[in-house]
């Protein structure tokens, strides 16, 4: 959305690739909601060993998630720092077999997301 020129007044930007694009949408005064594909798709996987089905993605474990800041440190402690509305984890279903694969994807992680944007930054 931000390739295309301006945005709109009040439009909300999901930053996905990374966290560039949130970064600039922010610093122009748009919300944004914190959910780069490298920490917090939960299709990808949760370990490296070969008993991972469908390797698809990043690797990122449990405690890859716990270290997630949906704040960048460039927008921590500055006024565009409010146009961070929080993060969301992301789930695509069509590498999943069945309901198993896709809770095994997505738990425990979607807990640890859970509390990191609910837990005040340090």
């Amino acid at each position: 959305i931000l390739e295309g020129g301006a945005l709109a007044d009040g439009t909300a930007v999901s930053s996905w690739r990374g966290y560039r694009g949130g970064i600039a949408a922010a610093r122009a005064g748009h919300d944004v909601v914190m959910c780069p594909e490298q920490q917090v798709y939960f299709d990808h996987r949760q370990d490296g060993g070969a008993d991972e089905p469908v390797p698809i993605g990043f690797v990122r474990t449990l405690r890859d998630v716990y270290h997630f800041e949906p704040v960048p440190p460039e927008l921590a402690g500055t006024a565009e720092e409010r146009h961070v509305l929080g993060t969301q984890a992301n789930m695509w279903t069509e590498c999943t077999e069945n309901q198993q694969r896709v809770d095994y994807q997505v738990f425990p992680r979607l807990a640890a997301l859970a509390e990191v944007a609910w837990s005040p930054l340090p």
